[in-house]
């Protein structure tokens, strides 16, 4: 009731306005929503089909692989010369030179294919140097006994192994393995052929893809993946993979992962592909968030053009309805001066001639007696009320309204919103809980923007939680960790606060890439400097946020009473100590 009464009392111009606004506005949110609904649905679709012809296509580069090792192992079985080589070379040195020359030529068609035959008898024969590997260490392989078991022609494939050729001081790698019977026409056995192919061949068939793609056994143990911790594990520690059939959505560390599985052709393994499913959908939704900000700009233009235009063509009315009320006000020398061959341009005109024509009247009356004039002026002005004038212009108001046409456009619309916290903290001291609190939130930012999350693992004493200690002390350690420790994996940093003797001893350890031996060094080098020399250098260099600022603003505290200690090794971690003394109540800093 409240609307309708305030809408009664709008002029026909703001109803106008308002209703056009509203039939355009109601209908665009109502097609926005629904194709909000739509375009959901087209951008699932769309990602599960791209990632399906993904897998898809890895799956052949992989079974092609795989056929190239059956390839290899048939052609050497089939090979008539060969074989005969292999008989003679029990004798003859020259056929053992011949054989070896043989298996080298052929593993020389692939980078990472190496072979090995392994005879009954006891010789064995292969690509590279014994030196290397000694063949005969196959033979107390685990997996051995089950290739001596295969019948004729059978091949059987083996993963993960450590790569046996691969130089002890390199990480560690892997290889993937084929094996084969060969028997005589007895059906004897008397040679096993084991074929190696890189594990890092399949690794790189996927790397180039934003999904993380793993090669399964029948076990569900990793047999390939871009992390090289995962090899050799089971995939149903990290997923839920069980009875996977098909495409299905997961929820892990706060975001939806789509995962896909492809069995492979020959053993038995499959394919499994596990992708954040937000960012397949990113660029797909970028799009179309281009696209809505696109049509709400337009809309938007559209609206104002619309309201600047409905209220130019209702401007003559505006005029009309003002010029009415100052007649009814008695005002009969005002004119609209409305022109134009429209409704209410003709409107315009009659009202300007119906003014002109009352005036000459009264003129007239004037003329003939001015008393008489007068008395009717007077009877004339009270009995003029221009009620017949508001008639007129709402039946105008009313064809106007009729005979109105409005557009109605197409829109998609959705702004994206990034939130950005920034915590800002004027005191210079805080208690460790607090500061211990603002690394972990600093750790949680950072998982969501790095591909590798880490763990973060804090150890501390409760009693030394309401210590104070300066602010910012171990965020600028923890992000050193991630920008130099773990640039291409994830990993563990581990914060330990202890009490020691007349002090509290703050300790940083992180799993990550490490540092070497010289950079430790010279790390070293530039912060053992004393409270005099971070004073001097503080009056020449702006203040950073790095370790020699933390050195320094702890330095500048504590005095000499504080120290910092650094270790490291290459490939296996850093270790940063912050030792600062636990002052008692009532002592100041050095």
């Amino acid at each position: 009731m409240r609307f309708r009464y305030h809408f009664n009392h709008l002029s026909l111009r703001q109803k106008l306005i308002l209703i056009s606004v509203t039939c355009l506005v109601l209908p665009t949110v109502l097609l926005l929503y629904i194709s909000n609904l739509n375009a959901q649905k087209i951008i699932e679709d769309q990602t599960l089909e791209n990632s399906v012809k993904t897998l898809t296509n890895i799956q052949s580069q992989v079974n092609a692989v795989l056929d190239e090792m059956i390839s290899i192992s048939n052609s050497i079985i089939f090979d008539t010369e060969l074989m005969n080589t292999l008989v003679n070379a029990k004798t003859d040195p020259r056929a053992a030179r011949k054989l070896t020359i043989r298996l080298q030529q052929v593993a020389a068609t692939r980078n990472d294919l190496h072979l090995t035959l392994l005879l009954t008898d006891g010789r064995y024969y292969s690509d590279y140097s014994f030196d290397e590997y000694n063949p005969q260490l196959f033979y107390q392989q685990d997996w051995f006994s089950s290739v001596t078991q295969l019948a004729t022609y059978e091949t059987f494939f083996i993963g993960p192994v450590p790569d046996y050729l691969a130089p002890h001081w390199q990480e560690p790698s892997y290889v993937l393995l084929s094996a084969c019977v060969l028997m005589d026409d007895d059906s004897i056995p008397f040679a096993y052929l084991i074929i190696s192919r890189s594990e890092k061949t399949i690794r790189e068939l996927h790397a180039r893809f934003q999904q993380d793609i793993y090669l399964l056994n029948t076990q569900d143990q990793i047999l390939s993946s871009h992390k090289m911790e995962q090899i050799g594990q089971n995939i149903n520690s990290f997923f839920h993979m069980d009875s996977l059939q098909s495409a299905k959505t997961i929820q892990l560390k706060k975001d939806n992962q789509l995962i896909l599985s492809e069995p492979l052709q020959y053993p038995g393994w499959r394919l499994v592909s596990i992708a954040s499913y937000e960012q397949m959908t990113q660029r797909l939704k970028s799009f179309y968030r281009s696209g809505q900000i696109l049509q709400v700009l337009l809309t938007i233009g559209f609206l104002l053009a619309l309201t600047f235009f409905l209220r130019r063509f209702t401007m003559p009315i505006q005029v009309l309805a003002d010029v009415a009320n100052k007649v009814e006000a008695g005002n009969l020398d005002v004119r609209s001066h409305i022109r134009g061959i429209d409704d209410v341009g003709k409107l315009g005109r009659s009202f300007d001639q119906m003014l002109t024509r009352i005036q000459k009247m009264i003129g007239q009356i004037e003329m003939e007696q001015e008393l008489k004039r007068r008395a009717e002026l007077a009877m004339l002005q009270m009995q003029i009320h221009p009620h017949f004038l508001f008639n007129v212009l709402s039946s105008i108001r009313m064809r106007l309204l009729m005979k109105d046409d409005l557009e109605n456009a197409e829109l998609l619309g959705s702004l994206s919103t990034l939130l950005r916290q920034t915590i800002s903290n004027q005191q210079e001291l805080v208690t460790l809980h607090t500061e211990l609190e603002n690394v972990k939130q600093y750790t949680q930012l950072m998982n969501f923007a790095k591909r590798f999350p880490l763990a973060t693992v804090v150890e501390s004493d409760p009693e030394l939680l309401p210590k104070t200690v300066p602010r910012f002390i171990l965020q600028p350690i923890v992000e050193n960790a991630y920008k130099h420790g773990f640039r291409k994996k994830g990993g563990t940093i581990l914060i330990r606060v202890e009490r020691i003797p007349s002090a509290i001893r703050l300790r940083v350890e992180d799993d990550g890439l490490g540092i070497s031996p010289e950079g430790l060094e010279n790390l070293q080098g530039r912060l053992q400097i004393s409270k005099d020399e971070v004073l001097n250098l503080s009056m020449h260099n702006a203040p950073g946020i790095g370790l020699s600022n933390v050195y320094g603003r702890l330095k500048l505290i504590y005095g000499e009473r504080f120290q910092m200690n650094i270790t490291s090794e290459l490939h296996h971690g850093t270790v940063i100590e912050l030792i600062i003394p636990d002052l008692s109540e009532g002592e100041e800093h050095a």
